[in-house]
């Protein structure tokens, strides 16, 4: 049962960290029974960080016991995409009760170059200079 919650902040970078995301989507998903109709839609800031949101969680108890009846954690997925970079996902983010957390996301760009148009390629006659 998610009856206590914990708070969730993602950064999202590239460049190994160097440069921040700004305006990433990024939207926090519960992935348990318990928590599926959890559903954030965030943006980033010019540092690259969302919002703190509070987020469903179990007992906080549940961490301390050697043998919890259910996990001490829940579970979220995240998803984070902006233009002119790769989407990314990330499956199994555990929220603790109590516990504030910083999910860190990098960003893979696309490729900056154009890519060149070839619907006027006209396979018959790929190098008109050579006739």
């Amino acid at each position: 049962m998610l009856n206590q919650s914990g708070t969730m902040a993602v950064r999202v970078y590239t460049a190994g960290g160097a440069l921040p995301v700004e305006d990433a989507v990024v939207r926090i998903l519960g992935a348990e029974e318990a928590n599926r109709d959890v559903s954030y839609s965030l943006l980033t800031d010019r540092d690259g960080v969302t919002k703190t949101v509070y987020l469903p969680a179990p007992e906080r108890s549940l961490s301390t016991s050697p043998e919890p009846p259910e996990a001490p954690y829940a579970i979220y997925d995240v998803e984070v995409s902006k233009d002119g970079y790769f989407k990314k996902k990330i499956y199994g983010a555990a929220v603790f009760a109590d516990i504030n957390s910083e999910l860190l996301i990098e960003m893979t760009p696309t490729s900056s170059y154009p890519l060149p148009d070839y619907s006027e390629y006209d396979s018959e006659n790929t190098n008109p200079d050579l006739e």
